[in-house]
């Protein structure tokens, strides 16, 4: 795909993974439409691709209101053609079952499932007038169960089914869709920081160099899951 002058939409682009996403896609040519809840998130990375050239167009929303996927989509559609939809914003809860709350488990799938179909639903007009690009950041945790990882690990394994059947619809109508599922990511959440040496961890740039090689991959092959891990992993016990 040529990547130069494509419109791209971002989600979860104030920090860490769809930060660096949506600086690397701006490095590369492409307007990126830059979705966070946090204005000033997304005024410093505005900021900070406008020093390498990259230009970002940024979009205060909370994509768990269902109106927020068609403004999103629309405000890229500005840019031009919607070309590349990235769907990263997600949240995490870690704990066990017996403690997880309602609440937690309805924003964990309302954002890290929910949100990513009907910003699927509202793009694909525009990704099969011509072809585009859909990636899923997912995670190994939606493949490897754990304690803890209930709420999270089950929203990102119904991410990995729902983006194979997405992938097999849209597929003939030049449309690929890529799961990308890092392991152990520097660029955390929140509610797991603070656990000491993360130097070994995969960074958020890792994915984001990921995702541009697959952009540059020649259009008749798709490369339809990639698990990152990192290269030498903290050993245990």
């Amino acid at each position: 795909m040529d990547i130069k002058g494509a419109s791209a939409l971002v989600t979860g682009a104030g920090r860490g993974i769809g930060r660096a996403i949506a600086l690397a896609l701006g490095r590369e040519g492409a307007v990126v439409t830059a979705v966070a809840r946090s204005e000033g998130e997304l005024a410093d990375l505005a900021a900070e691709a406008a020093r390498t050239g990259g230009r970002i167009v940024p979009l205060v929303a909370d994509l768990q209101k269902p109106e927020s996927a068609q403004r999103a989509v629309d405000a890229a559609r500005k840019q031009g053609r919607l070309q590349i939809l990235v769907n990263n914003a997600g949240v995490g809860t870690f704990a066990p079952v017996a403690e997880i709350t309602d609440e937690q488990w309805e924003r964990t799938f309302g954002l890290n499932l929910t949100a990513v179909f009907r910003l699927s639903r509202a793009a694909l007009p525009q990704l099969t007038d011509g072809g585009g690009y859909v990636f899923m950041i997912s995670s190994l945790s939606g493949q490897n169960p754990g304690p803890g990882f209930a709420a999270y690990g089950a929203s990102k394994a119904a991410l990995d089914y729902f983006s194979h059947c997405l992938m097999m619809e849209v597929r003939q109508k030049g449309v690929r869709v890529t799961v990308l599922a890092p392991g152990s990511v520097a660029t955390s959440f929140p509610e797991r920081s603070g656990h000491g040496d993360d130097s070994w961890m995969l960074t958020g740039d890792d994915v984001a160099g990921a995702l541009v090689d697959l952009l540059h991959t020649r259009d008749a092959a798709h490369l339809s899951r990639v698990d990152l891990r990192p290269a030498r992993p903290q050993k245990r016990g």
